[in-house]
């Protein structure tokens, strides 16, 4: 069962990422995530957890890191698959797939500064 998170520690966890989500980087109103789900073995400590907006916490949900990498990096695959609309737009040219490596925001951040 999760604990009760105070405020100061709610902070700590925004203040990793100046309050942004630490998968896509967007800001706005943050949800916690425990970076290792606690129904894998993950802890429920500071240490533990990042802030995530809710549509990347949802699509997370109880995934490794690596396995959500997998699912965004899959995207366009699906989008293709699924949606007659995408293969149209993609036809008539008015969007161009732009497959990438997957950084995660709080990856980006770490680079940084380790470089300054």
């Amino acid at each position: 069962m999760r604990r009760k998170l105070t405020n100061k520690e709610r902070q700590q966890i925004l203040d990793k990422t100046s309050g942004r989500c630490a998968y896509c980087g967007c800001e706005g109103k943050m949800q916690i995530d425990h970076i290792v789900p606690i129904r894998t073995g993950g802890l429920d400590v500071l240490e533990n957890m990042f802030p995530a907006c809710r549509s990347c916490n949802h699509r997370k949900s109880s995934s490794s890191l690596e396995s959500f990498r997998k699912q965004i990096e899959d995207f366009l695959n699906v989008l293709y698959r699924d949606s007659v609309t995408y293969r149209n737009a993609l036809r008539f040219g008015h969007i161009e797939p732009k497959p990438q490596d997957i950084v995660f925001y709080f990856e980006k951040l770490e680079k940084h500064s380790l470089q300054n």
